[in-house]
Parts: structure tokens; sequence; C-alpha cells
């Protein structure tokens, strides 16, 4: 599918990919959201894929979406999910649509600091190492409950579901086994309230895996190979 075939038709078949897998799992494909991993591809890629109807784009890093987001329309949606370090957020603003990246207290109060300062609520997602892998960012499942508990301290900031990244080297049954306790853990937390905290969506699978993701419950997947090809 990668060889020789344009953006548009790789585009193509990602979403009717996404559509069968919604079928699988009896759900309505309009639910699922595909997010364009743009990293490392050259923005008249991007420009590609927007002709071919893509709105939604997603960055690792943010130098590289600081180069992007000017060069594309204003209409364009634009996700962080690569690891955050606190001294990028000041170069952030009201572009930035959905931080799926958020891992630790320095990174929630540094939002929250820069938040203030701008009047922007950042709209985030919780990061949550449930493959247990040390290789992964992300907080332990365990950790979910008190972290979720102190967003109410920071009202810049407001929590509308978790991320995670399967593991590396995981079988397929593995991999499907780590993002049905993601959904289990949101499903489990979703009766409780927390003040600033919404658990509406799931970002979780990528172009290996997301039609897994799907299956077990994702509202965002993000996809860069299946639909660019190989990063340059």
């Amino acid at each position: 599918m990668l060889a020789n075939v344009g953006i548009e038709q790789n585009l193509v078949e990602v979403r009717q990919r996404i559509a069968q897998a919604a079928a699988r799992g009896k759900r309505d494909p309009s639910t699922i959201r595909l997010l364009a991993v743009s990293k490392t591809q050259p923005i008249s890629s991007l420009e590609e894929a927007y002709q071919a109807g893509q709105r939604a784009f997603a960055e690792n890093r943010v130098q590289e979406w600081l180069e992007k987001a000017p060069a594309l329309p204003n209409d364009c949606e634009w996700h962080l999910v690569g690891k955050l370090q606190t001294n990028k957020v000041k170069y952030l603003d009201q572009r930035i649509f959905m931080i799926h990246s958020l891992d630790r207290f320095s990174l929630l109060e540094k939002l929250n600091e820069q938040g203030e300062r701008r009047q922007l609520v950042w709209t985030t997602l919780v990061q949550v190492n449930v493959a247990r892998d040390p290789a992964k960012a992300g907080l332990m499942p365990e950790e979910i409950p008190d972290f979720l508990n102190s967003i109410g301290d920071y009202p810049y900031v407001h929590v509308q579901g978790f991320m995670t990244i399967g593991a590396l080297e995981a079988s397929k049954a593995e991999t499907q086994g780590f993002f049905r306790q993601l959904r289990v853990l949101r499903d489990t937390l979703q009766s409780q309230t927390w003040s600033g905290v919404d658990l509406r969506e799931l970002s979780m699978g990528m172009s290996q895996d997301f039609e897994l993701a799907i299956e077990e419950g994702a509202t965002l997947v993000r996809v860069g190979r299946r639909i660019f090809g190989e990063r340059g």
C-alpha cells in the first residue's frame, strides 16, 4: 500500500479500515477521529493530505509544529502526541487542539502557569503506561486516580481522557489486552466526578495496531506511516 501510492489513496484505505474495525466493534465510525501523524514529513505531504480532506494532524515535537502550522490553512486541528518538555510549553498557543501526553505533575503545573498567563485552557489527555514498559512515558494505572483528583487545582488544564502507546515487542493479543485495560480503566473511573475532568476520549493505536485499538474503544487513532509512507 505504501510504495508508489499517493497519500490520497492511503487515506482512503485507512478510512476504510477504520470503518471496518468500527463495524467489528459494533461502533459508529463517526465517533473515531483519524489523526495524521506528520513527524518528519515535509510540508508538501501535509498539504497533499489536506487536499484529500484530512484536517486533524499530530506532531511529536513542538519545533516541527511551529514550522508546519503556519503553512497549512487555519481550519486544521493540531494535536501534540510526543513527550512534552516543560521548557517548550511557552511556545504553545490556541492553535493546539489537544495535548495527548500529560504525564507528570511538573508538566501539569507548567501548563496551568502558561494557561493563566495567556488565558487559555489546555485540553489534554493523561498518558497511561498500561504496558508498564520502562522505555515509555506515562503514569502507572494505579497513579491515575490521585492525579485526576489534583486536576481541579489547575483550572487552566482540562483532562478529556487517556492516551497510551502499546509495547514495542508485544504480541497482537498482548497489544489488544493493553488497549482493553485502558478502556476498562476509563470506564471504571467515569463513574466518579473530578473537577476539570471528562473522560470521553481514548487515544490509542498507531499504524501497526489502530484497528485493534478501535475494536477496544479508541476514539482517536494516531496514524503516520500508513498515510505518509516511511519517515524521511
